[in-house]
């Protein structure tokens, strides 16, 4: 029985370098060694409706966002005011991920900048992720791509738990400013 069925959606430009490539090839050498309890999916999202078309699948248990991200400042400075995922040349906000239908997943990772605010979790736990993992700075694509390499790693191919796995990414990574935290969803 697939135990980990892993949707990557690269919502970048094909003309921008995106870690999906190195995920796909990863999960191709992770498949040889476990055949029957990982499959995956890479799918380039070219428009807003099917990225939230692709969120309301029920296939993947996992789903991993290349994309770049924002998050608005409050008057404060402090930022997660309003945070936003970007698709090519369209947006989707915290508030349009929190009205689609609930759907339960064991991890929904983003890798896109600024996306590991309050109102983005929410939706994505709102909607039924069990855990969500973003960055909560700006990144450049590849050390995001060695992040998350080293989380599934640690997460499918080791079997650790979910808390081990992203304590060793950031520590191996040497990337804890910019994945900060990870969020549950405790219901």
């Amino acid at each position: 029985m697939v135990k980990y069925r892993i949707l990557l959606m690269n919502c970048t430009k094909k003309s921008e370098p995106s870690e999906v490539t190195f995920l796909s090839e990863f999960f191709k050498m992770m498949k040889l060694r476990y055949p029957k309890s990982i499959e995956f999916s890479p799918i380039d999202i070219n428009d807003k409706m099917q990225f939230l078309d692709q969120l309301t699948s029920k296939w993947a248990n996992i789903i991993h966002i290349s994309a770049h991200g924002h998050s608005s400042k409050f008057k404060s400075g402090r930022r997660g005011k309003k945070t936003s995922i970007y698709i090519k040349n369209d947006c989707v906000t915290s508030e349009e991920i929190t009205e689609l239908p609930k759907i339960t997943r064991k991890l929904v990772s983003v890798s896109a900048c600024l996306a590991s605010y309050q109102d983005m979790a929410n939706a994505f736990l709102n909607i039924g992720a069990r855990c969500y993992i973003a960055p909560k700075t700006k990144i450049e694509w590849v050390d995001a791509a060695l992040f998350y390499l080293m989380f599934y790693k640690r997460y499918l191919y080791d079997r650790k738990s979910l808390e081990a796995s992203f304590s060793y990414a950031r520590k191996n990574a040497r990337l804890g400013k910019h994945f900060k935290e990870y969020w549950i969803n405790e219901t």
